[in-house]
């Protein structure tokens, strides 16, 4: 039986043994449900927060609500999802896209190619498709490697 003593990141887990033994102490990671549905609205774009997994369209559209105080929450959310659905349109009709500083997207066409079903191992045709793939520019991989 597992029973979480605080709910908190970082929490302890007590395991307790089904024959009424004495409890095992496990240290794990958790992500809050809270801190997902009530991102910090305080906070800057560029906080020093690093320890949330993902970064999601609701906080990108959060910053640049705070970065642009002209422009309402709904503004915003609306500015990011134009920005992303021009570049799917984009990569929909076969287009590159370049966003100097950050990096490519590109389609690229992946032909047939024998598989294998890694559970079972029969083998099956992997079938020919098209994949976006990501490029970062130089700027970019500077910035994720700390220089």
């Amino acid at each position: 039986m597992f029973h979480n003593l605080s709910g908190a990141r970082g929490s302890q887990t007590e395991i307790l043994d089904e024959r009424g033994g004495r409890p095992e102490r496990q240290e794990y990671e958790t992500r809050s449900k809270s801190s997902a549905a009530n991102p910090n609205l305080d906070a800057s774009p560029a906080s020093d927060d690093r320890s949330r997994a993902t970064l999601t369209k609701q906080e990108i559209a959060q910053a640049v609500y705070s970065a642009c105080p002209r422009i309402s929450r709904r503004q915003s959310k609306e500015l990011i999802d134009a920005v992303l659905e021009e570049i799917v349109i984009a990569l929909v009709a076969g287009d590159d896209v370049k966003l100097r500083g950050f990096g490519n997207f590109a389609v690229c066409r992946k032909r047939e190619r024998p598989g294998r079903n890694p559970k079972t191992g029969v083998e099956a045709p992997i079938t020919a498709r098209r994949v976006v793939t990501f490029k970062g520019s130089e700027k970019l991989k500077a910035e994720v490697d700390g220089e």
